[in-house]
């Protein structure tokens, strides 16, 4: 398709259509990525995720056996520990552990870092319920 440019009042007639069409794609185009980004910014907050977290009780209930995972959803590496809540029936906190996750080394994006922790509930009466929190470092 071949566009002849005249001079002088066509020239202008031609060059606002132009314009506007380029603007409307562009403004398009900035509306549709709006909606199309999935991954989250790099200067966002890292994003996490558990997975097979599991409690068990050992010895008549005294032992109690804390695991699971935390998946990395974030872009950047991750390193941290997790921290254990026993909570009374109140949701109070009786007593709280910390240990390492994936033994203290960073891992990376949509990978799963491992923790475990085991305490003796009979030093800590009224623990009736266990809650997590991964804390990054």
């Amino acid at each position: 398709m071949n566009i002849m440019i005249k001079r002088g009042k066509e020239k202008f007639k031609l060059t606002i259509p132009i314009v506007l069409a380029i603007l409307g794609i562009s403004a398009g185009n900035i509306y549709g990525m709006k909606y199309r980004l999935s991954e989250p910014l790099p200067f966002s907050a890292p994003q996490y995720e558990f997975e097979d977290l599991k409690m068990e009780l050992y010895s008549n209930g005294v032992i109690v056996f804390v695991s699971g995972k935390i998946r990395n959803l974030s872009h950047v590496p991750v390193q941290g520990y997790v921290v254990v809540y026993f909570r009374n029936k109140n949701n109070n906190v009786v007593h709280a552990t910390e240990t390492d996750v994936n033994k203290g080394k960073p891992f990376i994006h949509d990978e799963t870092g491992y923790f475990e922790a085991t305490e003796n509930l009979s030093n800590h009466p009224g623990a009736e319920n266990v809650s997590v929190e991964f804390v990054n470092q």
